[in-house]
């Protein structure tokens, strides 16, 4: 059985230390997968992720507070679980920069009150998660044998699921991305049965693409590991099954195929307009791409799929990997497509969507051929996307500055830009621990309305005018204006992007 981080620290071995979270508390569930220890500085670049991490401190005692918030910046980017900071004589308390560091990356940050031999939490923890490794290992091996001689004997898909759900003692269920069932095995549980467990789910993909769900329903005599292992084996056999007995269709091949083409460029245009042709998408006048993270629930992407096709819009899609992908076609005849996208965008965030479901609407074409820069851009879009936001679908143009940083990939160019424009202003906000940077970035996202701007800061206006004299005076007093403004325009959003911790930045 995996490890949480919760479990961990209530692990004997650390709660003795009288742990206190200081940040990440909504990720406290996420699974360990190795305890590590080291007081080096720059140990990022040597883990894997999914580690916590035990330090004693003494390293980051020494260290400068912008050493300090790169630690914590640099163990969240590569993955790490969390860190188990040990404070005393050394080191008191865990810095506030760390602290504000990780509350901004929702990023577990963990405070050891005690003393606590390393060595033994690593030997005890790391045991138990090999154990369990090594256990699942063996189950996962019973389930691929069971489904491999049901393959062999030429076992229907309904066989190979019943086969499933006796191994694993749980029903089993295979329905396609829009819900369509395809088969169903095992006892059905009392529903007082699924509360010590939840459903354990994974997609099943054939030549490629997701061609169906499968939920295993934990049984009275579910064994929660053999679950773990079922979900990791069976799908390949699922998709080997499905790939006999129900094989793609011409419209899911040609799809693919055209999602594949368009995604990846192409030498031959021609081959995406026959593609388009034969989906029935050659002859609107505009194209949207959108992409999601889905989550692994049955008809995930059911409800996002009907927003798409509202209104007699032609949508071409497909789920791999996880993620769903659709090209939707519109006939916009005078209609502006910025009108468009605005409403598709609206009627997406409008539309109840499954809460872990996270979707990007790519900037619209009305070249066909240019369909693969928008379905990128919304990638790009969706990578940027931060998953502590409550909206469940973003827009791909409102991250355009973080795209386009992000594409560049020029940090040292970005940073002596932002200091040429910025210097002073965002030097005094260090000195002072002032709020002159934040003040200039919602003035400028107002557009210079002052009400709004004091609004959404919650100062008196009295007060901002007196931010916006020092932080005009800091600029050099620019002319209202100005091409100058164009500038620090720029520089403020590049800024917003580097705290945001966009790539390039």
């Amino acid at each position: 059985m995996s490890l949480s981080l919760s479990d961990l620290l209530a692990d004997p071995t650390l709660a003795g230390a009288d742990p206190v979270v200081h940040a990440g508390h909504e990720r406290m569930s996420a699974p360990v997968r190795w305890v590590h220890t080291s007081e080096v500085l720059d140990i990022a670049q040597l883990l894997r992720g999914g580690e916590l991490l035990l330090v004693g401190g003494g390293g980051l005692a020494e260290a400068s507070e912008e050493d300090r918030r790169r630690y914590i910046a640099e163990l969240a980017e590569r993955g790490v679980v969390g860190l188990a900071l040990e404070t005393g004589t050394r080191l008191p308390s865990i810095p506030t920069e760390m602290v504000d560091e990780a509350r901004r990356l929702d990023f577990p940050l963990i405070e050891l009150h005690a003393v606590v031999r390393f060595v033994e939490v690593t030997q005890a923890v790391n045991g138990t998660l090999i154990n369990a490794s090594v256990r699942q290992l063996q189950l996962a091996d019973r389930v691929s044998h069971a489904l491999a001689a049901g393959l062999a004997d030429g076992a229907h898909i309904d066989d190979l699921l019943g086969i499933l759900a006796r191994v694993a003692q749980a029903r089993a269920r295979l329905v396609t991305p829009a819900g369509e069932l395809i088969a169903e095995a095992g006892t059905e549980p009392a529903p007082s049965l699924n509360k010590s467990m939840p459903d354990i789910t994974a997609p099943v993909n054939s030549a490629g693409v997701t061609v169906a769900m499968l939920t295993l329903t934990p049984g009275p005599d579910s064994d929660l590991l053999m679950l773990h292992a079922a979900r990791d084996r069976a799908p390949e056999a699922l998709g080997l099954a499905l790939l006999r007995w129900r094989p793609l269709s011409q419209v899911q091949r040609d799809s693919h195929e055209f999602l594949t083409v368009a995604v990846r460029g192409t030498r031959s245009p021609r081959r995406l307009v026959e593609l388009a042709e034969r989906l029935g998408i050659r002859g609107q006048s505009a194209w949207i791409g959108v992409v999601a993270r889905v989550p692994e629930t049955q008809g995930a992407t059911l409800a996002m799929h009907g927003v798409l096709q509202r209104d007699g819009r032609s949508v071409v899609s497909e789920i791999t990997q996880e993620r769903y992908v659709a090209v939707v076609a519109l006939d916009l005849g005078d209609i502006p497509l910025a009108h468009a996208r605005r409403n598709m965008l609206r009627e997406l965030r409008e539309t109840p969507l499954p809460p872990q479901l996270r979707g990007a609407l790519g900037p619209g074409t009305r070249d066909l051929a240019s369909i693969g820069r928008c379905l990128h851009e919304a990638q790009a879009a969706l990578d940027l996307h931060d998953d502590r936001d409550q909206e469940v679908m973003v827009d791909s143009l409102d991250l355009g500055v973080e795209r386009f940083v992000a594409a560049v990939n020029r940090p040292a160019l970005v940073a002596e830009l932002i200091d040429e424009q910025l210097g002073d202003l965002l030097a005094s906000d260090r000195r002072r621990g002032g709020r002159l940077f934040e003040t200039l970035e919602t003035f400028l996202r107002h557009s210079g309305r002052k009400t709004d701007t004091a609004a959404d800061l919650h100062l008196q206006r009295q007060s901002l005018y007196q931010r916006l004299d020092r932080i005009t005076a800091l600029l050099g007093d620019p002319e209202p204006g100005s091409p100058r403004w164009a500038s620090i325009s720029l520089a403020v959003n590049l800024e917003g992007a580097r705290r945001r911790g966009v790539a390039g930045t």
